[in-house]
């Protein structure tokens, strides 16, 4: 194991503290006066850089401008007028009860949505 001399650990120390004044100093110096938030342009804007020209570049699929809409097909005129014959007739039959003892499914929909997050909570996430 090796060891510093009580001098030469003063110098580093001294070293360091230095460097770390050095920093902040320069850092308040180098701020701006007022902060901006990301993507808030300053007052004054700065010279702005040449675009660059680049034609092997493709835009991306977000860039694109949107499709064009499509050019509404004209409907066909109607020729003739529904007949009363074509029109559906009304259900006059009543539907047979169902049998005693079972009841359809819709009438507990309370129990059948337990059933369903019981069986939801057994089954791993999907990754």
């Amino acid at each position: 194991m090796w060891s510093m001399s009580r001098n030469l650990r003063k110098i580093a120390v001294v070293a360091i503290a230095l460097m770390a004044l050095v920093g902040f100093v320069s850092g308040l110096l180098g701020a701006r006066d007022v902060a901006y938030l990301p993507g808030d342009a300053p007052s004054a804007p700065a010279a702005a850089a040449p675009a660059v020209v680049a034609p092997e570049v493709i835009p991306l699929p977000t860039d694109l401008p949107p499709p064009p809409e499509p050019d509404p097909e004209p409907e066909p005129p109607k020729t003739e007028a529904p007949k009363a014959e074509d029109k559906p007739k009304p259900v006059t039959e009543t539907p047979a009860p169902p049998p005693p003892g079972t009841a359809p499914a819709s009438q507990d929909a309370l129990g059948d949505l337990i059933q369903g997050a019981d069986a939801a909570a057994t089954q791993p996430p999907p990754y």
